[in-house]
């Protein structure tokens, strides 16, 4: 029997037990702390019952075990036995908190040191122009397509937006012959890129439905170029439920939608106002070296990055 809590779906199977709305009700319940704290990370829980000594008595005649699948990645299952279910299932349920804590914590510690790594490759490039001295190149949306294998590359990439950013990146996906599908939620943007023979989808791409349509499960890469980064990250995280292995590259708003992009399953990202910034600067220092400007003190220290 299948119930079903609001916004996550909670899957019971009694097994060869017999269940209860009671029964129902106290695995809501005691699923509800884990659902607050990580129900936008969880797509579906399971519970399975099952009777372990039949008609003996004492020890542990239940086992609940309960299975979730966090950010689409392997399921982390759980079991509990006790002297009878309501005792059993308490007890899965602790544990299942527990063990999605420490998944969502890897998680957060993994996107954490891949969003340094990402700022310290951004910041290759300013430090590189300062000395005269060619670094490596920004990490953009498009960069990392270019590198694929070329067995990936034959595979379909899918474009979720199809502004300026989607449309550049789109253009180079035609230099090296790689097909893409677009996904784009303006219908006239959708009936006009029909006529020019583009393979265009009009959806949400945070819809898991549109993203299947799209072909997001055998996709080489998914290229995020929507302007709301909060939809950005909500987009990675549908396609990387989707597709474990497909390669995801988010244009992200502000600095601190950059960790939420890693951690909901972006491979790279592309931070809006760190790119602005490093433009900006670049023009400025441009410009004060072509005039001659000369420092006339010392300048202060840069503050020291935390």
């Amino acid at each position: 029997m299948a119930t079903t809590a609001p916004n996550l779906p909670i899957y019971i199977r009694p097994g060869n037990l017999q269940t209860s709305s009671a029964i129902e009700a106290r695995v809501h319940r005691k699923l509800a702390g884990a659902f607050r704290r990580y129900g936008a990370k969880m797509t579906a829980v399971e519970v399975h019952f099952e009777d372990v000594n039949g008609q003996k008595h004492g020890g542990e005649n239940t086992r609940c075990v309960m299975e979730a699948r966090v950010n689409g990645r392997i399921p982390i299952a759980v079991r509990a036995g006790a002297s009878d279910l309501y005792a059993a299932i308490d007890a899965a349920a602790r544990k299942l908190d527990a063990a999605i804590s420490k998944a969502v914590e890897r998680r957060h510690t993994r996107a954490r040191r891949r969003f340094r790594q990402e700022r310290g490759r951004d910041d290759a490039p300013a430090r590189s122009a300062a000395t005269g001295v060619q670094g490596h190149a920004p990490v953009t949306s498009d960069g990392p397509l270019a590198d694929e294998p070329q067995s990936d590359r034959r595979k379909k990439v899918i474009i979720a937006g199809y502004g300026p950013v989607g449309r550049a990146l789109a253009e180079e996906l035609r230099k090296l012959a790689v097909p893409f599908t677009v996904v784009d939620t303006n219908p006239a943007t959708v009936r006009t890129q029909e006529t020019l023979g583009v393979s265009v989808l009009c959806g949400d791409a945070t819809d898991p439905e549109v993203l299947r349509a799209a072909g997001i499960e055998t996709a080489a890469a998914f290229a995020v170029t929507i302007p709301d980064g909060d939809e950005a990250v909500r987009a990675c995280a549908a396609a990387r439920t989707l597709a474990p292995e497909v390669h995801i590259a988010a244009r992200i708003t502000f600095l601190s939608q950059g960790i939420g992009a890693l951690t909901a399953g972006a491979n790279t990202i592309t931070v809006e106002e760190i790119a602005t910034a490093k433009s900006m600067a670049r023009k400025v220092s441009q410009q004060v070296a072509e005039a001659g400007i000369a420092a006339t003190s010392r300048p202060p220290p840069a503050p020291a990055r935390l």
